[in-house]
């Protein structure tokens, strides 16, 4: 799929490294899911740097040598119980070096969606003269050197990446939320959001134009599939297709569509129409390589069928004209059995729905080049 040419929403979102920590330890938070699902969703590039991930690993150290601490005291607790518990010695629980754990972060990091940029290399002098005059998201005694470095960083690589574009800083920090002129001098629009406001934050900007974009995406992929018309409906009449109640008797609000008794014989199945297709939802019961990407084609059928009914007069219908007093119990009045035994048949032609699942290469349907259609199965095998 390619990137859409977004008219409103952002192009890139970066992270300050408080935003980052407060993703959890194990980027396991309700909104780092949330917003990784809808920029992977959107390919929208989601951004830290060099930096962010050097002070996310000093966060991550201290939280491991508090770790390593409260365990060595709780093992002396429990031997102060008697408590057997295995010889561990201090120095046997080692705390990674910091750059070894910058490799492990930084490719964590990677799959989950993040990409790692560059610190912005400018001439520390430039950075002093902001911190004597103040400059968001400097304060006072020089505060905020590391967020001015990270904040340049993420400016010049929206320069020469996303130039006259609409990107977004996640960050918590009020002297960094104040820091959009740097970026508009530069003519790059710029928004900042609360880590825990940034999912609503896009989804508020997404509506109109996804909407739009899905739209357009779902009717080009059913013209792609259209062209495949032949060769799906030739595999339907060779495919062997179980008839059951569910797929006759459907739930329909339109009583002609309801089938009335017991449907004994089919005279014909063809399928007559491509009606939807469905890109990137998995196949039931069929496990499909990471390079194919999934198809629901649905298709509709017309089917001939044979129904047999028994047809019985009204309850309410007159079945005998009886004077009372001229009943004789010897000889009672017979009633006239206005049930049908004989039974009818009807033919009946209807329409039913029957998907049917195909794969395309995923490297080619990234870039909307629908290649190398290949019919996996239908719903009923």
């Amino acid at each position: 799929m390619q990137k859409p040419i977004w008219k409103y929403f952002t192009y890139a979102i970066y992270f300050d490294t408080n935003a980052l920590i407060s993703a959890g330890r194990f980027l396991n938070s309700q909104w780092i899911n949330e917003l990784l699902s809808v920029t992977n969703k959107f390919k929208v590039n989601v951004y830290i740097s060099e930096l962010v991930l050097s002070e996310w690993c000093e966060h991550i150290l201290n939280e491991l040598q508090n770790s390593r601490q409260s365990l060595l005291s709780q093992i002396n607790y429990l031997k102060h119980f008697g408590i057997s518990i295995p010889e561990i010695k201090p120095d046997e629980i080692l705390i990674p070096e910091k750059s070894k754990l910058f490799k492990i972060l930084s490719l964590k990091l990677k799959n989950f969606g993040f990409q790692i940029i560059q610190n912005w290399d400018a001439p520390l002098s430039v950075l002093l003269s902001e911190a004597v005059s103040k400059i968001p998201p400097f304060e006072s005694k020089g505060k905020g050197l590391c967020d001015a470095v990270i904040l340049e960083s993420y400016i010049k690589h929206a320069k020469e990446n996303f130039p006259e574009s609409k990107v977004l800083v996640v960050s918590n920090d009020k002297a960094v939320k104040r820091s959009g002129e740097r970026f508009s001098k530069y003519g790059i629009a710029v928004d900042f959001s609360d880590h825990l406001d940034i999912v609503e934050k896009l989804k508020s900007v997404l509506n109109d134009e996804i909407a739009g974009y899905i739209k357009i995406k779902k009717e080009k992929l059913k013209e792609d599939i259209k062209a495949y018309e032949e060769e799906i409906f030739d595999f339907i009449k060779k495919s062997p297709i179980p008839i059951s109640d569910f797929m006759l008797h459907v739930m329909k609000r339109d009583k002609e569509e309801r089938l009335d008794g017991v449907i004994e014989k089919i005279l014909s199945i063809k399928p007559i129409e491509i009606i939807d297709a469905i890109g990137g939802i998995p196949i039931y019961g069929k496990l499909i390589s990471k390079d194919r990407f999934p198809i629901m084609i649905l298709i509709e059928i017309e089917l001939t069928v044979v129904i047999r009914k028994y047809e019985s007069n009204d309850l309410y219908q007159t079945r005998a004209v009886v004077q009372p007093n001229a009943i004789d119990p010897n000889s009672p009045i017979i009633l006239k059995d206005n049930f049908c035994r004989e039974p009818q048949e009807i033919v009946r032609t209807i329409k039913r729905y029957m998907p049917v699942f195909a794969t395309i290469d995923a490297e080619k349907e990234k870039d909307d080049a629908f290649e190398d259609f290949q019919i996996e199965k239908n719903l009923t095998e």
